[in-house]
């Protein structure tokens, strides 16, 4: 229970320091709203009476959404905490490692289902989409995918030398989730199929998949199967982030 409360203290102090950090604000929160919510009302716009092709960009630019709020802000966050000594300060005051990292992560994975539950219910209410048949397996198959980018995004930081460049070489990341997720139309249907391929093996994409399966027609049976893939995948990408951070993650900046 000790921990749990450590944890939980960690990620309140993290949502004070978020909801205050302009920078943070519009680089995810508005970034990320506007991407979601604007590209498919432009989508409802110039393909009047096409649901389908509404739901597909909404759940293409929730992918976007998810990476820029989960994985580029936990990278971001983590190596300007670190370089700050804030994650060492932390630690320093008695707080375990697990309270300390997972606290941070608790709290942008939290900011970024929010976000995208935000941006699914202004789409369906400014749209001709309809509102997903499963919204639970839609809203835990988020959760799972938010907790793993963020993992993901911590092990990231591993190869970020300064919180300078964090922003930078974060990007690329959403604009490859989003080529996969379809978030910018058919470009996908372009590419080799290999490459397909590895962009099916995204994280992002096995949240997308389960979207797929939540708004579509369908039975509860059908779901659980739906989900068996995107599960295994998720907790593939877990692993190996666990593995990276457990082994690599510095706590403070490197000596120069």
């Amino acid at each position: 229970m000790t921990q749990v409360r450590e944890t939980l203290a960690v990620a309140r102090l993290g949502g004070r320091i978020y909801w205050r950090d302009k920078q943070a604000l519009t680089a995810t929160v508005m970034t990320s709203l506007g991407l979601g919510v604007g590209l498919p009302v432009l989508m409802d716009r110039l393909r009047p009476g096409d649901p389908g092709v509404v739901v597909a960009q909404l759940l293409g630019m929730l992918a976007v959404a998810l990476t820029l709020g989960a994985f580029n802000q936990t990278a971001v966050s983590l190596t300007a905490r670190r370089d700050q000594l804030i994650l060492k300060r932390l630690r320093a005051a008695g707080l375990s490692d697990t309270a300390v990292l997972g606290g941070e992560l608790l709290n942008i994975a939290v900011q970024s289902v929010l976000i995208a539950l935000v941006a699914i219910v202004a789409v369906v209410s400014l749209t001709s989409a309809t509102a997903p048949r499963d919204p639970v397996l839609l809203t835990v198959f988020m959760a799972l995918g938010a907790a793993v980018i963020t993992l993901l995004g911590a092990a990231w930081t591993v190869v970020i030398p300064r919180a300078e460049v964090a922003a930078p070489m974060s990007i690329p990341f959403f604009m490859i989730a989003g080529l996969g997720a379809g978030a910018f139309g058919p470009m996908n249907q372009f590419l080799p199929g290999w490459l397909s391929t590895v962009l099916d093996l995204l994280p992002t994409a096995a949240v997308v998949k389960v979207g797929e399966a939540a708004f579509a027609d369908g039975t509860f049976g059908g779901d659980l199967r739906a989900a068996v893939v995107p599960l295994l995948n998720l907790s593939v990408w877990a692993a190996v982030a666990l593995l990276v951070v457990s082994r690599r993650f510095r706590w403070e900046p490197r000596r120069s």
